[in-house]
């Protein structure tokens, strides 16, 4: 394959450091929450380290792929779908894990922290980072920069958090299963339309694709149509969650 130059100037991708310092916080991270589930092992099994173990391959998991994600981050111009599965992972795959890490609650009894937990304001920024997202004329310009890619990567990250945060049964404020799995289907459809668009568009819908060789062989079209299909597939397990949670029996309430 042959290798074009990105011809956008200066800071069109990450350098090493930034690859580093992205690496580290993410192993930072995925250690701060290892040994807070280490503190406070759960309150189904207090004093003891079950709770613990089951949470440790959650936040390692969540760490390594946010800690992966940088590969498709750092040169947003090398491939559009590479670019969108960086994004997929940070907004749908690795908020899963680390809330799963995460030593909440049980039952949904999660100590509110103000209007992020709000399922509102979740809904509102995961829905409306979907559709800024598909809109070209606003990331026609910034796409065409790496320096744009982490700050966007870090709000897919929070958005995603925030909104699985709602589905999930040890952080949700949301009490009911039918409510959560009604909250996470409708919460999936701007996403879902954006992916259906980039699957099906006759063109090139974002300007700095039109004349860059893609990695694999592929046109910037075909790159697109990949692109939609990973953001499809990246939203199939919400849907499936809330599509179980709508179905699912309610959650048990503790013993007094």
């Amino acid at each position: 394959m042959i290798d074009v130059p990105v011809t956008d100037g200066p800071g069109t991708a990450w350098s090493p450091l930034a690859v580093g310092a992205w690496m580290a916080a993410a192993i930072l991270t995925g250690i701060a929450i290892a040994v807070l589930s280490s503190r406070h092992p759960g309150p189904t099994q207090p004093g003891t380290a079950r709770g613990t173990w089951r949470r440790l391959p959650a936040a390692a998991a969540g760490a390594s792929l946010l800690a992966a994600s940088c590969l498709g981050l750092r040169d947003p111009l090398a491939s559009m779908a590479q670019y969108t599965l960086a994004l997929m992972v940070l907004g749908q795959v690795v908020p899963p894990f680390l809330l799963l890490a995460w030593p909440g609650k049980a039952g949904g009894a999660a100590s509110p922290t103000g209007w992020l937990r709000d399922p509102g304001v979740a809904a509102v920024l995961f829905g409306g980072l979907a559709i800024v997202t598909g809109l070209p004329a606003v990331l026609d310009r910034s796409l065409a920069n790496a320096l744009f890619s982490a700050p966007l990567g870090l709000l897919d990250l929070l958005a995603g958090l925030l909104f699985w945060a709602q589905v999930l049964p040890g952080t949700r404020i949301i009490r009911s299963n039918p409510g959560a799995g009604l909250y996470a289907l409708l919460g999936g459809v701007p996403m879902t339309v954006v992916a259906v668009v980039w699957m099906t568009a006759p063109r090139v819908l974002y300007a700095p694709y039109l004349d860059v060789l893609c990695r694999w062989d592929l046109t910037p079209l075909q790159d697109q149509h990949w692109a939609g299909f990973i953001m499809l597939v990246a939203g199939l397990p919400l849907q499936v969650t809330g599509a179980w949670l709508l179905v699912a029996p309610p959650p048990e309430r503790p013993q007094p």
